[in-house]
């Protein structure tokens, strides 16, 4: 590893990811349920919560690949 100063800041950025992962599928995980459900009122809030989940969810990815962008960049490896 060449520099790492870049290194811990890609760990730094993965760790609260998964924090927000975990808290995009506990939201997820019901809002499937109600969809599946899908009785008069459960498919509008099941699809709240699904869309409720995607917030943190995208976050997530963001976050992860910000983390492994930093990681690749420390060790001087080519993008392309």
């Amino acid at each position: 590893m060449q520099e790492p100063r870049l290194e811990r800041q890609g760990r730094r950025l993965a760790h609260p990811a998964w924090r927000f992962l975990a808290v995009a599928v506990v939201l997820a995980i019901p809002g499937v349920v109600l969809v599946t459900i899908d009785n008069s009122w459960s498919l509008p809030f099941g699809i709240a919560l699904l869309l409720f989940a995607s917030l943190p969810a995208a976050v997530a990815v963001a976050l992860l690949f910000s983390a492994s962008v930093a990681r690749w960049a420390a060790r001087h490896k080519l993008f392309a």
